[in-house]
């Protein structure tokens, strides 16, 4: 018997673990989480004891007071005691399983603006303080109207650790515009503090040839060239060139310009048209940008002659002409009467430019033409533009213009069945045909400047060569990758 109360003694479960009651369980005597992996391990082995404990007799008869150890086998056993146990060990194991799973904040968020959002609320979402998310914006809206922030735009927000499991605010990055970025900086002793940086921009220059076939905007802006440069294209030209008249399909455009951009290739600002050519029906008429030694700048023809003319023969972007200058039968009147200027039709918003420099004579209302304005140039010259929505800002009687100065826009006043621009050359006091009255032309280039001018046109030549020809490979090569693709 001794022999027995000595094994009995050994092998009760204080005499195992030594341990006291508050080291396994908590005060609501469920089973710690860090021992519910042991349990799950030893209780196979305990319903086989107690499995076995029923089959052989033998175990009872060596170990008649060996009640602890039976007893956790009854216990595993018994139906009521193992469902309280197998819930015990779930609601223990489900919440080690759920710290297991939490994952730590990250330290950087970046937030997008949806429709209503305010940039305080979405910072206040995203963890800060009321009175973080305050300074934050205030320091934000010195440098852009937090108001008026689009959506889309994004806002990176940065945490610090701040303890065992918590982060606070650090700073947060916004782009001004694709140059300039802001960072809101909160410091260590609690101050808030904001720093702009600028990407360094490079000028880098662009080269196109695009064959017309349906309209030069269309056609130009299909093959790349983006419509502020397609714009700037048509306002040089508009001195000598009748768009709607002159440019037909399989008529080409070579183009040379310069954008400046970042590092990471987005553009910021398009810069000067270098050289461009427009041919139209076989006919070159190619032109420069020469900078003269006064620092003027200007375009000029091969042979020095300034593009500019005393009048813009279209003095308004993207219009088609809906009636040229004639007989014609009038579409409010109904009867054949003498048309003596020439239509564009245009949205109504569009502007229209003072076709030269000159002075104002006339703005206000006249009778059919509606808003009318009439300028003034020099050598007898005079231009009228009707049916206008509304004049420039300012503009007064008196007042001098330069050429391709905004002086209106395209609106329906007056006889009028639709947006557009009426245009008028008057000459002498009659109204003559702007696309064929002979005007005064520009500067031409003389002595050195002259001189500068020819060494200028074949550099810019081999650089556009340059470009295309690079174009050209590139295109083949990309062409020879789809064909080794496909195969």
């Amino acid at each position: 018997m001794s022999f027995i109360k000595n094994i009995q003694h050994k092998f009760t479960l204080h005499r195992i673990f030594r341990l006291r009651r508050r080291y396994l369980l908590t005060s609501q005597n469920r089973l710690r989480a860090r021992y519910n992996l042991l349990v799950v391990l030893l209780l196979p082995s305990l319903v086989f004891l107690g499995l076995s404990s029923s089959k052989t007799s033998h175990w009872g008869e060596a170990f008649p007071n060996s009640s602890n150890v039976i007893s956790s086998a009854e216990a595993a056993v018994d139906p009521q005691v193992r469902m309280a146990l197998v819930s015990h060990m779930s609601d223990g194991m489900r919440k080690a399983s759920a710290a297991l799973q939490k994952k730590p904040r990250p330290l950087r968020e970046t937030l997008k603006v949806s429709d209503g959002d305010t940039v305080a609320g979405l910072l206040q979402g995203s963890g800060l303080q009321g009175t973080e998310a305050y300074q934050a914006t205030k320091i934000l809206s010195e440098y852009t109207d937090v108001t008026k922030i689009k959506p889309g735009q994004e806002l990176d927000v940065y945490f610090r650790p701040a303890g065992a499991d918590s982060v606070e605010f650090s700073k947060m990055v916004v782009d001004l515009d694709p140059v300039k970025t802001l960072t809101v900086r909160k410091n260590s002793d609690g101050a808030f503090s904001a720093k702009v940086e600028e990407k360094e921009l490079v000028k880098r220059s662009y080269a196109y040839k695009t064959t017309i076939d349906s309209s030069l905007y269309g056609s130009a802006e299909k093959a790349g060239i983006p419509s502020r440069v397609v714009a700037e294209l048509i306002r040089l030209y508009s001195w000598n060139v009748d768009f709607q008249r002159d440019i037909r399909q399989g008529d080409t455009v070579e183009i040379l310009y310069e954008v400046e951009e970042t590092e990471e290739g987005q553009a910021v600002r398009y810069g000067d048209i270098q050289y461009a050519n427009l041919v139209t029906g076989g006919r070159e008429t190619p032109i420069y940008r020469y900078e003269m030694a006064d620092g003027h700048a200007d375009y000029f023809e091969p042979n020095g002659q300034s593009v500019r003319k005393a009048l813009m023969k279209t003095p308004i972007d993207g219009a088609r002409v809906s009636s040229g200058f004639g007989m014609r039968r009038h579409p409010v009147l109904g009867y054949t009467k003498m048309h003596k200027g020439v239509d564009f039709a245009a949205p109504t918003g569009t502007p229209i430019y003072a076709a030269g420099d000159g002075k104002v004579e006339f703005v206000g209302r006249k009778n059919g033409y509606g808003n009318y304005i009439s300028l003034a140039h020099n050598k007898g010259l005079k231009t009228a533009y009707g049916h206008m929505h509304g004049f420039a800002r300012g503009l007064r009687v008196g007042q001098r213009v330069k050429q391709g100065d905004i002086i209106g826009y395209v609106g329906s006043t007056g006889r009028a069945t639709g947006p557009h621009l009426h245009f008028e050359v008057v000459q002498a006091g009659v109204q003559v045909n702007p696309s064929a009255v002979a005007l005064p032309t520009g500067q031409e280039l003389q002595g050195a400047d002259k001189k500068r001018f020819a060494s200028l046109v074949q550099t810019l030549k081999g650089q556009y060569a340059a470009l295309t020809d690079g174009l050209k490979m590139a295109e083949q090569h990309s062409a020879g990758t789809a064909r080794n693709t496909l195969r």
